[in-house]
This record gives structure tokens, sequence and C-alpha cells, in this order.
């Protein structure tokens, strides 16, 4: 991998993933670059793909979900009626 240098993903104004010829993995974002082998950038990717999934889940369950909002009933209250 001596002769591979290669910007794999760059997202302006926020960092880039390049691959080194130097066989490491550099993850930038804003100031600060951290270098990792490719098997640690691996297990990186996946531990912020498992968190994503995780903050999928927290989020959707904030939102109010528009069937519930569609089909609930507005109650009667036995005191008021």
């Amino acid at each position: 991998m001596h002769d591979i240098d290669v910007i794999l993903a760059d997202c302006p104004g926020l960092g880039r993933v390049q691959l080194c010829g130097c066989n490491s993995m550099h993850l930038t974002v804003g100031p600060v670059t951290i270098n990792l082998s490719p098997d640690a950038f691996v297990q990186t990717a996946t531990l912020l793909r498992n968190a994503m999934e995780q903050f999928a889940e927290i989020l959707e369950a904030r939102q109010p979900s528009v069937n519930s909002v569609q089909t609930a009933q507005p109650s009667r209250s036995p005191i008021t009626h």
C-alpha cells in the first residue's frame, strides 16, 4: 500500500478520510486528525455506524407518530359530560 494516497471521503467544512501510503487511514474532523491502522479504522467506522443507528432510534422515539395523532380520539371526561 505504499503507493496509495487517495481521499476516500471529503466533506468541505467538516473533514475527510484519506488512505495514505504509510499504511494509515487519516480521519480528519475540523482541526483534529486521527491516524489509524486500516483495521482500527474499520472498527471505528463500525462504532460510529452503531452509534448512528442508536441515535436514529432515539430521534424516532422523540417524534410523535403521524398515525397516532390522526387516530387519537378526544377522551370524554365523566365530570364534564
